[in-house]
């Protein structure tokens, strides 16, 4: 499995050896991404397109052509399906990165950038998209070393990056605070509570652990309001049943609004931190 990354920019300054662009069916530049590829790449680009691809792309295939001005070698144009037009089959997203690999495999590329394809003029919903993203990148058979899914928008790329930790968490070293949280945490009644939960644990995958509680906590503490944008204790007294006890937290949900995306900070006041320092205390004692 290549390194797969969460990255904030533009996909046609990446430096990488290949760029992936979500092509328009005829491949003559379009709007959107692939509109600012064929800007970027020059004339160049459009002209392997015809020379290559004289009947376009079928929805779900990819193709290369040089890069022309890129910072890239090449450009791997693949044909997402329109969501919005009725093309609705997820197989068809799904392979337009399995076969964006599969060219990439065959050129020699090690390091790949993709965009987040069909959330765009496509329609695709966005949780799909970053689901079909993630997942596929991270199940596929490639010799690509290094992946990036790169995002315009910050919410996006903090909701692939959020989504990235669930299916490929960073490993935590022995000794540090990251060590305190479970690699695969269980479900805390709001789904929010794991992403945040895997949120700490890749934050502290490399800090040690310090000397004292008091630190422990102020440093679990912070980080948690730094998430949130409020107050550890501003909702402590609020009822378990209470929907005012939930905070949402836009990054940790790609589509599916407040069920997905709340943190339920009562649980972390009673029980998510005080089992952390208890698991701290433990160490300390051994």
């Amino acid at each position: 499995m290549p390194v797969i990354t969460a990255v904030l920019g533009d996909v046609t300054t990446q430096d990488v050896d290949a760029v992936v662009n979500p092509a328009d069916p005829a491949m003559r530049g379009g709007g959107g991404v692939d509109g600012a590829v064929h800007r970027g790449g020059g004339p160049a680009i459009l002209r392997d397109c015809v020379a290559r691809f004289p009947d376009g792309l079928a929805v779900g295939d990819a193709g290369w052509t040089a890069a022309g001005d890129l910072p890239a070698r090449w450009v791997i144009h693949t044909v997402g399906p329109n969501h919005a037009a009725g093309q609705r089959d997820r197989s068809l997203l799904v392979s337009c990165y399995r076969r964006a690999l599969r060219v990439a495999d065959e050129l020699g590329a090690r390091s790949v950038a993709f965009p987040l394809i069909g959330a765009g003029v496509h329609g695709w919903p966005r949780a799909e998209a970053i689901a079909a993203a993630v997942e596929t990148v991270a199940a596929a058979t490639t010799r690509v070393g290094e992946v990036r899914l790169v995002a315009v928008e910050e919410v996006v790329h903090q909701q692939l990056r959020a989504a990235l930790w669930v299916h490929c968490p960073p490993p935590v070293g022995a000794g540090t605070v990251g060590a305190l949280f479970e690699r695969r945490p269980h479900q805390f009644g709001l789904r929010g509570d794991a992403y945040l939960w895997r949120e700490l644990r890749a934050r502290f995958a490399g800090t040690a652990l310090p000397e004292d509680w008091f630190t422990l906590r102020a440093l679990l503490t912070a980080a948690i309001e730094q998430v949130v944008g409020e107050p550890l204790g501003s909702r402590e007294s609020v009822g378990w049943h209470d929907p005012t006890a939930a905070v949402y937290v836009p990054a940790f949900d790609p589509g599916h609004g407040m069920s997905a995306g709340a943190v339920h900070l009562p649980w972390w006041v009673h029980t998510g931190v005080p089992m952390l320092l208890d698991r701290y205390a433990a160490l300390r004692d051994e």
